[in-house]
């Protein structure tokens, strides 16, 4: 008996083996491919997540059961070729074509990335600093402090600041806005935390080691934020963090 379930195993074995080199030996496989690459550059172009249905639809012909024969070679050639890495999100309907850059290269870009993403990088900013969660009222009243207007009113540098917020950054995934019950509170609050894309491009140790540079502060003063930025424990976790108004 035992013999007879080693050679199953074996057989079983080959079978995948001769699976596996099928698939790779088709000679569609390279096209899929090519397809698959150009149609998920073509679909990030404005850094929406991208729907698996549309990649199947538009690159495979609809045949879904290509895709995960040819993900690992399409992945392998977004980062090597294009500098891109894509990301699969929790749900695992979409993708995301995540830049590989630095965060800290972002002033080397173009005008309208840096206005654009400057913004971004302060509301990330507060956002993190402020435990990942706040609300929306909240952040508002930050921004204004800075002379930022976010009552549609166009900014000098950043232009219209409410809708990059509200729609721009949350279309891109870089901010997630969701409405929460308030305790004490009648109607329901909208609040921001960090989106998918901010968490693969953004890196929360150089927005910490920036606002303690600034604010004149070692990193280890914000426990939360630090442990968040550098993992490991900290002895001081009951310590008490310091709030973003501080920079003002």
């Amino acid at each position: 008996p035992s013999g007879s379930r080693q050679t199953q195993r074996n057989r079983s074995f080959g079978e995948s083996t001769q699976t596996q080199g099928a698939t790779q030996a088709d000679p569609d496989f390279d096209e899929y491919v090519v397809n698959t690459v150009r149609v998920v550059l073509n679909l990030s172009v404005n850094k929406h997540p991208i729907k698996k249905t549309d990649v199947v639809k538009n690159a495979l012909a609809g045949n879904g059961r290509v895709l995960p024969k040819i993900l690992p070679q399409v992945i392998a050639e977004l980062e090597d070729v294009y500098g891109y890495k894509l990301v699969e999100t929790e749900r695992n309907k979409t993708f995301l074509l995540v830049s590989k850059l630095a965060s800290g290269s972002v002033l080397d870009l173009s005008e309208d990335f840096r206005q654009k993403y400057t913004l971004l990088y302060l509301v990330l900013g507060y956002i993190f600093m402020k435990n990942g969660n706040v609300p929306e009222q909240g952040l508002y009243d930050f921004l204004e402090k800075l002379n930022i207007p976010t009552n549609g009113e166009e900014h000098r540098f950043f232009g219209n600041a409410q809708r990059l917020i509200t729609e721009t950054f949350v279309k891109q995934a870089y901010l997630v806005r969701s409405k929460q019950v308030v305790e004490g509170m009648n109607d329901d609050r909208f609040f921001f935390s960090w989106g998918a894309r901010a968490d693969h491009e953004l890196s929360k140790k150089d927005i910490l080691e920036s606002i303690c540079k600034l604010m004149g502060k070692p990193t280890v003063v914000y426990v939360k934020q630090h442990m968040a930025a550098y993992g490991g424990n900290d002895e001081d976790e009951d310590e008490e963090d310091e709030s973003m108004e501080q920079t003002q």
